[in-house]
């Protein structure tokens, strides 16, 4: 073979591969916020939440987070702001993606197949995580959520939705109104209240508590 042909053949393989991984890395499948939200037969309150945040690099390979709340809110599975307990990668048809994974509630080393399809992320547990608790899915197909400004936030319903210094009625004047967003940091012990993340039209961010039904978001 003379030389000017092997180096056409090396110049060609090189840019199918370039191809190939240019594809690979503008497709990201996976890139994006899934959820699933599960009911009990003749009831409007879901029964379960599952959510991931998944981030796919150029390189194939994955990372992100779940949020699993379940049992009336009695099991909440999430992490803080920041923690990513979900690391892998993507096969080469850039369809499926073997990641491992840990329980925040301390059970580790479970491994999950992630397959994305049109629109949907199915989440199949093949080694369950070991040690401690989990309280996850096993097998679930999630959609993926449309990105929006107040993406992961909860709206007031209320006319008034007074802020509490502690997860307790009193008499305060703060208050925030209707169609106002917030975040949500965590539940009291009693489920009638959530402690909130509020961001003020000055920018200033303020953490109180406030009663589910103020966002329609009771267990």
């Amino acid at each position: 073979m003379s030389t000017s042909r092997r180096f056409t053949i090396f110049i060609l393989t090189i840019s199918a591969l370039l191809i190939h991984s240019l594809s690979w890395a503008t497709e990201g499948k996976f890139s994006g916020n899934w959820t699933y939200i599960g009911h009990v037969a003749g009831s409007s309150k879901p029964d379960q939440t599952f959510e991931i945040k998944l981030n796919e690099a150029s390189d194939g390979t994955v990372t992100g987070s779940y949020c699993f709340i379940t049992q009336n809110a009695n099991r909440i599975d999430c992490g803080t702001a920041g923690d990513q307990n979900i690391h892998g990668y993507v096969s080469e048809d850039g369809r499926r993606a073997e990641v491992h994974f840990y329980s925040f509630f301390g059970a580790k080393d479970g491994i999950a197949e992630l397959i994305s399809d049109d629109g949907l992320l199915v989440w199949k547990v093949k080694k369950n995580p070991k040690g401690d608790f989990f309280y996850g899915p096993y097998s679930i197909t999630l959609t993926r959520k449309q990105a929006e400004t107040h993406q992961g936030e909860h709206q007031v319903i209320v006319d008034r939705a007074f802020l509490y210094p502690t997860a307790l009625k009193a008499k305060v004047k703060t208050y925030i109104i209707k169609g106002e967003y917030v975040k949500l940091i965590s539940i009291s012990n009693d489920f009638k209240f959530w402690k909130i993340s509020y961001s003020e039209k000055n920018g200033a961010t303020i953490e109180r508590w406030i009663d589910c039904h103020a966002i329609n978001f009771c267990p």
